[in-house]
């Protein structure tokens, strides 16, 4: 498997071809200029490598366990990875004994190690010049990604963004030639994310935040990187979309989609004006309507369901059996949604996107000790179906809340722990 695209905020591999598992595998490329690829076997699942090809290449690969080995005339581009991957090098991880200023030390660290590999490999290998500041340019971006990563830091880790933020500028990303780079999408959204916090904290999804991000790439951003960044923001603040803000955004996407021109940027702005089209606070019949499964095999509507929980703030958690994040925020987060239950007018309702219902009958169970025990559907016709476009359910966990009219209040909800944004916003609603 090739994700041949490398949109970050997509996340849709590109199947060019698959194969059984006791055969190898050729490929051939018809590439106007060269690019990185991540390649992957999908069944059985192999450890996923970035490759560098050239047009004209033609490659093959062994697949050895989970280990991948690479031929072809360029051979040495397509296994640096894996050599890379073979030392074992660890990422970086924060703790607050560390503090942020030695996480960043470790991380230039971890950057100068690769760069040495990179040098030896380079003696040692025929690879061309390209390959090469193709490959310096990953790890650049990659440091700057680890350095930004918001998923690393516990709230408030970072108590002076500017001084965290001292060597590092918007200007870093005005590069055009790195649209194959998904570490410099990466570091690209976590930079404009650090600083929309530095200014609006905890409101970096607010329609200040937005404008004011949109205005730093309109003033620093051009072509490629510029294209990319809007959507992106839009993508984002899309998936934090609380119903007020949805004529906001349609405006933006009206001032924005005629200025994109790259197709896949503009197909990214097309669904979500699309999707808006089609929604405000309300259900509309064709979602009150969706079939789901429950427990026992019987059809029921999210009407049916709804009903059930008449009166009461409905926080609907989307989850499936093989979801490994979903399973932990479950566990996680029992004894405060068990608490929230009982103390407050708020129930959960379980929806899985699970294909197997077997499977997804058995983890049930495994996890009824962890308040499964109840509300547990399984909607029929996932992933494509009403309810999950009606919710923007383009990745999970997802969470959307509605209120004790069973009108929209987030679509895309924070997960539901014990934090000061998740009590406000069942607090607010009570009132």
């Amino acid at each position: 498997m090739l994700d041949e695209t490398n949109i970050e905020f997509t996340n849709q591999p590109f199947l060019l071809k698959t194969k059984n598992e006791e055969e190898n595998l050729n490929l051939s490329f018809n590439l106007e200029s060269p690019r990185l690829f991540k390649f992957y076997s999908f069944k059985p699942m192999s450890t996923p490598f970035l490759i560098y090809v050239t047009p004209g290449d033609t490659l093959s690969y062994k697949l050895d366990d989970v280990s991948i080995t690479f031929k072809g005339r360029n051979s040495a581009h397509y296994n640096f990875f894996k050599e890379l991957n073979d030392l074992k090098l660890e990422y970086p991880r924060y703790n607050d004994e560390l503090g942020v200023f030695d996480f960043k030390n470790k991380w230039k660290i971890d950057y100068q190690k690769k760069l040495h590999f990179l040098e030896q490999f380079k003696k040692s290998n025929n690879v061309s010049d390209l390959f090469y500041t193709k490959i310096k340019d990953v790890f650049k971006f990659q440091y700057i990604n680890g350095l930004l990563n918001r998923n690393v830091f516990p709230k408030d880790a970072i108590t002076n963004y500017s001084e965290y933020l001292n060597d590092l500028n918007i200007e870093i990303f005005n590069r055009n030639d790195q649209e194959d780079n998904v570490y410099f999408q990466l570091a690209l959204t976590n930079y404009i994310y650090f600083v929309s916090k530095k200014n609006f904290k905890d409101n970096t999804y607010s329609k200040e935040a937005l404008e004011y991000q949109l205005d730093l790439i309109n003033n620093n951003l051009v072509s490629k990187a510029k294209e990319y960044a809007i959507t992106k923001m839009i993508f984002e603040f899309d998936s934090h979309l609380i119903s007020e803000n949805a004529n906001y955004l349609q405006d933006k996407i009206k001032i924005y989609l005629p200025q994109i021109k790259d197709k896949k940027y503009k197909v990214v702005l097309e669904q979500i004006n699309e999707r808006l089209n089609k929604i405000n606070n309300q259900l509309s019949d064709k979602v009150f309507n969706s079939i789901l499964l429950d427990i026992d095999g019987n059809s029921i509507t999210l009407n049916e369901i709804l009903q059930k929980q008449e009166g009461k703030i409905k926080v609907i958690d989307f989850w499936a059996s093989w979801c490994a994040p979903c399973i932990k925020e479950i566990k996680k987060n029992h004894l405060y949604r068990k608490k929230l239950i009982q103390d407050r007018n708020v129930e959960f309702l379980y929806f899985s996107i699970d294909k197997n219902q077997e499977s997804w009958r058995k983890k049930v169970a495994e996890l009824n000790e962890f308040g499964m025990d109840k509300n547990q559907y399984v909607i029929s016709v996932a992933p494509n179906s009403d309810l999950t476009t009606f919710f923007n359910v383009s990745s999970i966990p997802h969470y959307s809340i509605l209120d004790i009219n069973n009108e929209v209040i987030l679509i895309n909800s924070p997960s539901p722990e014990d934090t000061l944004e998740f009590n406000d916003i069942i607090k607010n609603e009570e009132l």
